[in-house]
């Protein structure tokens, strides 16, 4: 049933809200009870729908605030529709309460599993690891297994893990997943040699955030029961975007309510590569009796020419809902498309483009983002702008919390918060330098294998046992020493005054200002900057600012979560720009072979997979508000070597010549 046909059935909203919502948004905001689907095309105020939503399920009583689960996929989308709900109760003089459940998936997750993880054989607090965590602990494995990582490499192991458990599939699983594979048996033990080396560290990844939430649900019916008495109405946005194990937690927290509001667009669905399941969205209405479905075609984001273009483009799909996504703004200008002979020209036309629009149109840097397909796209592009000394940031580059200092530091705080994390204690058990090498700490860790204790209890057996020369002794002594300190400071101070005593005990700073490199100067703004996070998180933080909540938060950070909002273009991959919006949008390397990023004529690539990459590309375009460029060379140098001859990308050809407007490089001089 389509209620966005019906414009004439009673809405249950506050009266002054008919002028600030359409009336598909005032459908979607007053249809409260059952399944609902909002169909929401890009721009169309998706945020503004859930959050005046949320605000009348409070209004008309049928929830109160403890009782509304509110899912999305980044921190900076639960931030900001946290911040208006409290903004909109505040006008309402609705008190507000601390029980505001708005998270991403893991921060849920993290939620539940800090409550009932002891049903699992874990212990709160536990650590989460991430990526670079998950890829050491995996060497670690190899080792102890004598797999030669040259041959199998971490990071595929890693790749292979964390997909099985996207799809809900432990150790066990696995190997029917893989039958007939090659490394069928290989992936099966270095998985389960994994899972239980997080489990003697006490340590969860992100995919375990969601599969050990999965697995309680299932295995421990009163928790659920709990949470499905406790959530009277469930909110999912970017539905497209869920993967198996995220569809299976929505499945089982909604069964008794049915009480599920999804928002989302299958023509943004654009992570398949990561698990995503177009499917989920497609066949909402199958998996939940009596749903309404309201779509909300309207674009408030970008100009006429803008959103014409794109939908030209994703009508070419086969595999999603019609819909009429129409902007009411002006037409605006027509997109340009520039012509390079190679990727180097194609750089420097950018840049020059950029200068021009700033000095001529009044627009500023951060207004700008330049989209590419991959990453390797970025370097000739930074040398360009770095000639044209225009500012930018690369977004989904190296993080903050990932730099070698930063990560460092946080690594003592995941100690003393996690004695049984190794995968911490071996990161900083010689940083800074204090002479405990190599050989030193591998018969630690051989020790605590062998024993099956950490290597922090393996410290302590070795330091007893008197099992090592007097020089290593007294080297990891005094490393014990320390963080027996640092660990019993944990239990009564700020994480502020735990983090300056661990600086102070280590002599962290003390060794950088020795160095009086420019790299050490940089390494201690950073800490700096991290000091202040820190104060931010305790000041924000009031009513639970614990190590553990810290340590949390900055796991679950993203990388469009520490976007700068300073004078300066945003340079980051298609995949990164999901969920922002720009003044002007750069969108480089339109070329067959990049976008898609498909060889033409490969006989592997599907239908499914082509749909995709237009998916991508209409997310490109429809990030832009004002003005749109497109760009693509001619030749372009694969692999650093060769010279390829290429062709404009057919989705950009499926764009209405009416549309464009063909530049060259003499229209930015």
């Amino acid at each position: 049933m389509d209620t966005s046909k019906n414009e004439n059935q009673s809405l249950s909203i506050p009266p002054i809200w008919k002028n600030e919502l359409t009336i598909t948004q005032q459908q979607a905001v007053s249809s409260l009870k059952g399944p609902l689907l909002i169909l929401a095309g890009a721009g169309s105020g998706k945020t503004r729908v859930l959050t005046y939503r949320i605000v009348n399920l409070l209004l008309q009583g049928e929830a109160t605030q403890e009782q509304i689960l509110a899912v999305t996929f980044t921190n900076k989308a639960a931030g900001e529709m946290r911040n208006r709900i409290t903004n909109m109760l505040g006008e309402l003089n609705i008190p507000i309460s601390y029980n505001l459940w708005i998270n991403t998936f893991h921060a849920f997750c993290v939620k539940v599993l800090k409550e009932h993880i002891h049903f699992l054989g874990f212990k709160s607090p536990f650590t989460i690891y991430d990526g670079s965590d998950q890829q050491s602990l995996i060497k670690k494995c190899l080792k102890k297994l004598n797999i030669d990582e040259k041959v199998y490499p971490a990071k595929n192991f890693r790749f292979l893990i964390s997909e099985a458990k996207s799809l809900t599939k432990d150790p066990l699983k696995v190997r029917k997943w893989l039958e007939d594979n090659a490394y069928e048996d290989i992936v099966v033990t270095v998985y389960d040699e994994y899972k239980k080396e997080c489990e003697k560290n006490n340590a969860l990844d992100f995919g375990d955030l969601l599969l050990k939430t999965y697995e309680l649900f299932l295995a421990q019916p009163d928790v659920l029961a709990k949470y499905q008495n406790q959530f009277k109405f469930i909110l999912i946005d970017e539905y497209q975007d869920t993967n198996a194990i995220q569809y299976g937690l929505i499945k089982l927290l909604a069964k008794k309510s049915q009480s599920i509001c999804a928002v989302g667009d299958e023509d943004q669905s654009i992570y398949a590569w990561r698990g995503s399941d177009i499917t989920n969205i497609l066949n909402f209405e199958k998996d939940f009796a009596n749903c309404k479905t309201v779509k909300l075609e309207e674009n408030f984001r970008s100009s006429k020419n803008i959103v014409k273009a794109a939908s030209h483009v994703i009508s070419n799909n086969s595999n999603r809902n019609e819909k009429h996504i129409f902007s009411s703004k002006e037409d605006g200008e027509q997109i340009s498309l520039m012509s390079n002979l190679n990727e180097f020209q194609e750089a420097r036309f950018l840049s020059q483009a950029i200068k021009y629009r700033y000095n001529n149109n009044g627009t500023s840097y951060e207004d700008i983002a330049v989209f590419y397909r991959t990453h390797a796209q970025s370097r000739v592009l930074e040398e360009q702008l770095r000639l044209a000394r225009i500012p930018y940031q690369i977004i989904g580059g190296i993080k903050f919390y990932e730099r070698k200092e930063i990560k460092d530091l946080l690594c003592y705080l995941r100690l003393c918060n996690n004695p049984a994390d190794d995968v911490a204690l071996k990161r900083i058990i010689n940083s800074p330098v204090r002479g405990i090498g190599k050989t030193t700490v591998e018969k630690i860790e051989n020790i605590a294998t062998d024993n099956n204790i950490s290597m922090m209890k393996a410290i302590n057996k070795i330091l007893n046992e008197k099992l090592l020369g007097q020089g290593p002794l007294k080297k990891i002594d005094s490393f014990f020493f320390l963080m027996q300190g640092l660990i019993q400071s944990a239990q009564s101070s700020s994480v502020l005054v735990l983090l300056l005593d661990t600086i102070d005990a280590t002599k962290y700073e003390e060794v950088l200002r020795k160095d009086q490199t420019p790299e050490a100067k940089v390494r201690l703004d950073n800490i700096l900057e991290f000091k202040q996070s820190v104060e931010n998180f305790e000041q924000h933080n009031t009513e639970d600012s614990t190590l553990q909540n810290f340590l949390e938060s900055t796991a679950l950070l993203s990388d469009t979560d520490q976007l700068e909002t300073s004078d300066q273009i945003s340079l980051m991959t298609i995949h990164s720009a999901k969920g922002l919006e720009y003044k002007e949008v750069f969108l480089v390397g339109c070329e067959e072979g990049l976008l898609p990023h498909v060889r033409t004529g490969d006989e592997n690539i599907s239908d499914e997979d082509i749909e995709e990459e237009r998916r991508l590309t209409y997310v490109a375009i429809t990030r832009a508000k004002e003005k749109l460029f497109l760009s693509y060379a001619k030749t372009r140098k694969t692999w650093g070597y060769d010279t390829e001859q290429k062709k404009i990308s057919r989705f950009i050809e499926e764009i209405p010549e009416e549309y464009i407007k063909k530049e060259s490089a003499l229209a930015f001089w």
